[in-house]
């Protein structure tokens, strides 16, 4: 089961570590699906907030997928 987290600076702890980040685009808001090797930690941001951290993650060459 995937756990949804609801602080963003704990989200970015674990998206540092993690194998891939996905990115799901919805009307009201963006879903980071970031997938470590126990756990699937998600959030949901609105879609200014979600591009400045998909930006902050690709100036640190992780992989980002949209899907």
């Amino acid at each position: 089961m995937p756990k949804e987290l609801f602080l963003l600076e704990l989200w970015r702890k674990y998206g540092e570590k993690a194998e891939e980040i996905r990115v799901k685009r919805y009307p009201e808001y963006v879903k980071l699906k970031a997938r470590l090797a126990g756990y699937l930690y998600t959030i949901k941001l609105p879609p200014d907030k979600a591009e400045q951290v998909i930006a902050e993650l690709k100036a640190k060459n992780i992989k980002v997928e949209e899907v």
